[in-house]
């Protein structure tokens, strides 16, 4: 990605390098074309699992499949409902 643009000394300097900054940092997680993308878990300070990555496929039937990776590198989709109100993969 390309840097934002500076602001004119018109605007708040100190806001547009908070907005510039956070549109990076967002850029910066996105998944991107013609890349290598890498899905991973991020951990809190006692090695627990903080939050965890997940790439979740639509069937051509319709039904959704979320993938998981074991650590010997097994993979495994198990389906996901849409009628899950906690579904966070499904809108």
């Amino acid at each position: 990605m390309k840097s934002p643009a500076l602001a004119p000394v018109e605007y708040s300097q100190t806001y547009q390098t908070e907005l510039n900054t956070l549109i990076t940092e967002i850029d910066d997680n996105q998944m991107k074309l013609n890349v290598v993308n890498y899905l991973t878990s991020r951990t809190d300070a006692s090695g627990n699992i903080d939050q965890a990555g997940a790439i979740v496929l639509q069937s051509p039937d319709g039904t959704f499949y979320k993938l998981s990776v074991a650590n010997g590198g097994g993979v495994t989709g198990v389906a996901v409902t849409t009628g899950q109100t906690s579904n966070p993969y499904v809108t």
